[in-house]
């Protein structure tokens, strides 16, 4: 009687397992132009970094002092979407071992801010309201259409 339990146990596992390996294995993979790299930001001035101090300038213009962080090279989807509020955001969608890894950076930067860069600039510097566990980076602010779309197309080439 228990080994019969442990088979049909082991056999639903299986079962399971199998379709969580299929639904990974069938989400689209759209390769980024370039890297976007995620950065933990541990300092932010404002105006570009001086010559020969470590830190990435970012667009306002501000100086971005960063952490070791994750580089991201293909997503299963890229969205302008509109927002309640009448704005627009953009949502990344990360595919396979980029979700854990984005859900490990944003528990540690709760309340924080990351740095996302491509081409040694940073096209945009989100603050982490909460951890993102759900592999879907939401990037919000006042954007009109327009900026979302051009926001979208820096971090990603699409």
């Amino acid at each position: 009687m228990i080994t019969s339990v442990v088979a049909i146990a082991l056999c639903a596992c299986a079962v399971a397992l199998t379709g969580v390996l299929l639904s990974v294995a069938r989400q689209p993979r759209i390769p980024l132009a370039e890297p976007l790299l995620i950065y933990p930001v541990t300092q932010h001035v404002p105006g570009a970094c001086a010559p020969g101090t470590p830190g990435i300038t970012g667009p306002e213009p501000s100086c971005y002092q960063v952490a070791e962080g994750l580089v991201v090279r293909t997503v299963s989807a890229v969205d302008v979407e509109p927002l309640p509020d009448g704005t627009y955001g953009i949502s990344l969608h990360l595919v396979g071992a980029d979700r854990s890894a984005f859900a490990n950076l944003t528990r540690a930067r709760s309340g924080g801010q990351l740095a996302l860069v491509v081409n040694g600039q940073v096209v945009t510097a989100p603050r982490v309201d909460a951890p993102v566990t759900g592999g879907r980076i939401l990037v919000t602010g006042q954007f009109s259409q327009a900026n979302a779309d051009k926001l979208a197309y820096d971090l990603t080439g699409k």
